[in-house]
């Protein structure tokens, strides 16, 4: 306990002078007024910029660029987890592929069903 204290006290102690007197911890240290110069004007040029071929280009480059991340992907997802043709057509058909329910559980369940609602507490 004593230990603790005495770390509490020498790290109080460590703590520069301006942080401790610091009342809001968002402003600075020093609000010391500071001059805003105006902007300069901006100066337009006539020629600046790129032409609409250069843009079209960019786009068309941008395209390209994120459908053949796309095609990566899909390739790395295929390659990652392959699927057979056997697989895709029980994913299509999955009532066909479902197993019937043996006909003495659904009525066990059944039974169990109405035990359960009859042995609810009445609620008044």
């Amino acid at each position: 306990m004593r230990h603790a204290l005495l770390a509490v006290l020498v790290a109080a102690l460590l703590l520069p002078a301006g942080a401790r007197a610091q009342s809001d911890p968002f402003q600075p240290l020093d609000a010391a007024p500071t001059q805003t110069q105006a902007p300069a004007p901006a100066q337009s040029s006539s020629g600046g910029g790129i032409s609409s071929l250069q843009q079209t280009l960019v786009i068309l480059a941008g395209v390209v660029f994120v459908v053949g991340i796309g095609i990566a992907i899909t390739r790395d997802a295929r390659a990652q987890a392959p699927v057979t043709d056997r697989e895709l057509r029980e994913a299509e058909e999955p009532d066909r592929q479902r197993p019937r329910a043996d006909p003495r559980a659904k009525a066990a369940a059944k039974r169990a069903r109405q035990a359960r609602k009859r042995n609810r507490p009445v609620r008044k």
